[in-house]
């Protein structure tokens, strides 16, 4: 080489083995695919918890934890980022980088659970579980432009049972604040979410906002003596005007009915299904839901259709791919 010229660019010598690694590894876990409908979607390498679905486009983005199987959630360094996933047809899944990490400095440096996406005002929200290490939880949120990059809109969670006269919520030592499901109703978002009551008793909460970002307490919606937990509550309309709250967790997955979404009424909830929880609905076909959810012991995101004419309503799952075709998809 002649006096004076530049040196070639390092690439030109030598691949960059570390930068090879990263690609390759993405690379591998997007490409990866199995026979999602029979055995359930989860990233290769992880199992997959409480999680969201949100379309866009006809696009369906699938946000969820992830965690190292036999290694309990509660565990630090465990579910500490949400997997990001998305799909047109719930047969072949495309898995993207993780979108979402614990915040080490922040209150929610332990774990984060259970996201769940509504849009607004131009942005996609983020509600999701911020955890403490001891497993203390409050309810954050986070926004989005483009459903990949995500930022905190507070150093401060949304959802603070602590000052809330009705709850077990202490700061420190374990607490339960979590699963968020949000609906907007005659002008104001209603944000739901599964506490303890001071009796020691689980619940589902509800708290309201204009603005998604300051919310008010609304109390107790639902709560039933006989449970020490809910989790993954859920709303949903009825054809018939009526609204079904749907929870899960260590017991059956059931439901309760009320003519009114701020309260329902306090008594025993009816069944669905005792092994599974987190449904969430994905599409309607008169009484038949297409539904996903994922198994108390078997931790996948799972597809089933909910048969309401049926006399005792279960989720039964889908493993054709004729199946989804009643729903416009597959």
């Amino acid at each position: 080489m002649s006096a004076g010229s530049a040196d070639p660019p390092v690439a030109a010598i030598f691949e960059n083995m570390d930068y090879k690694c990263y690609r390759d590894a993405v690379a591998r876990q997007r490409a990866h695919q199995e026979d999602w409908l029979k055995v359930g979607y989860a990233p290769l390498g992880f199992y997959l918890k409480d999680f969201c679905l949100h379309e866009v486009d006809g696009t369906w983005h699938l946000y969820h934890i992830a965690g190292t199987p036999g290694v309990s959630c509660c565990l630090p360094g465990n579910e500490v980022f949400f997997g990001h996933a998305t799909t047109r047809d719930f047969v072949t899944w495309e898995t993207h980088e993780p979108c979402f990490f614990i915040d080490i400095r922040g209150w929610d440096h332990g774990h984060v659970f259970a996201p769940y996406l509504i849009s607004h005002a131009g942005k996609h929200w983020m509600f999701y579980t911020g955890v403490a290490t001891d497993n203390t939880q409050r309810i954050g949120v986070a926004t989005s432009t483009d459903l990949f990059r995500w930022e905190r809109t507070s150093d401060r969670p949304v959802i603070r049972p602590e000052e809330y006269g009705w709850a077990f919520c202490p700061t420190t030592g374990g607490a339960a604040c979590r699963d968020a499901h949000v609906i907007e109703h005659e002008g104001l978002f209603q944000l739901y979410y599964t506490a303890v009551k001071k009796d020691g008793n689980g619940c589902v909460a509800r708290a309201s906002s204009t603005d998604l970002i300051n919310w008010r307490d609304e109390g107790i919606v639902y709560g039933f003596n006989a449970w020490n937990q809910c989790e993954s509550s859920n709303v949903q309309r009825l054809d018939d005007g009526r609204w079904r709250l749907f929870f899960g967790g260590h017991h059956a997955w059931s439901y309760v009915d009320s003519d009114n979404p701020l309260r329902w009424p306090d008594v025993a909830p009816i069944k669905i299904r005792d092994d599974i929880t987190g449904m969430e609905v994905i599409r309607r076909h008169g009484d038949r839901w297409l539904v996903a959810y994922f198994g108390l012991r078997y931790y996948r995101f799972t597809v089933g259709v909910l048969d309401w004419s049926a006399e005792e309503p279960t989720i039964v799952q889908v493993t054709q791919r004729d199946a989804l075709r009643e729903f416009g998809l597959g």
